[in-house]
């Protein structure tokens, strides 16, 4: 087995993170750098399929192992992990994955990213769902936007809610949203739960089965520190 590195042997250290040596780089939530043994994985597998293309690579084995290391990230089981190539493609995969009935409700917010509001935005057109959009608010104390708990539930009440589509953490604002309280309330109701969590994989704890969530998609750029 390989033995790896503890996390304060990691952080900081330009040796495991080149971009250290010229920057002090803080955009995680954006595009993250690559940790230099990111880098030597992506350099062995082109050279790999550039002499042997998929003889004798061992990267299926790789692939399975990936899937319960995912696994273990958010509390699911190997076999309910899917890879796909971006968050946008798992978030459709799941709008398009389920047997809409006109009048079914989408319940969502009005500061999702696209890719989190269009695949809704489609079925609500197809199949004649009702897509409802809970809106931010100003806090008046401190002037921070953010999207009230009460209004999500509020909205979720309604008995043909179908599914409730959200970010984890809002990408404009960088609201975390209750994903404890809105799970229950999605499973007591029969209500889908869909997680964008590209904005907290890695940095934020997720446990799907204590948060009660059906779907969740997320990428690996930002705080897995993996490529586009």
């Amino acid at each position: 087995m390989p033995v790896f590195p503890s996390i304060t042997d990691l952080i900081g250290n330009p040796s495991e993170f080149p971009i250290l040596s010229k920057w002090d780089f803080f955009n995680h939530a954006g595009v993250s750098p690559l940790p230099r043994r990111a880098g030597q994985a992506l350099r062995r597998f082109a050279d790999h399929f550039e002499s042997n293309a998929y003889i004798s690579s061992g990267f299926f084995r790789e692939i399975d192992a990936l899937r319960v290391s995912a696994a273990k990230l958010i509390n699911a089981s190997p076999e309910e992990i899917a890879f796909v190539k971006n968050t946008s493609e798992g978030v459709a995969t799941v709008a398009g994955g389920i047997d809409w009935k006109a009048g079914d409700r989408i319940v969502t917010t009005s500061v999702e990213y696209p890719a989190n509001m269009y695949p809704w935005m489609d079925v609500s057109k197809r199949f004649g769902a009702e897509l409802i959009i809970v809106d931010e608010i100003t806090c008046p104390d401190t002037g921070a936007r953010y999207v009230p708990l009460e209004r999500l539930i509020e909205a979720c009440a309604h008995p043909r809610t179908r599914l409730l589509a959200l970010s984890h953490v809002e990408y404009a604002s960088g609201q975390r949203h209750d994903l404890m309280a809105l799970g229950k309330l999605c499973r007591e109701r029969g209500i889908l739960f869909s997680i964008d969590a590209i904005q907290s994989m890695g940095v934020l704890p997720i446990d799907v089965r204590a948060m009660n969530i059906d779907y969740l998609s997320a990428d690996g750029h930002k705080w897995l520190l993996g490529p586009e």
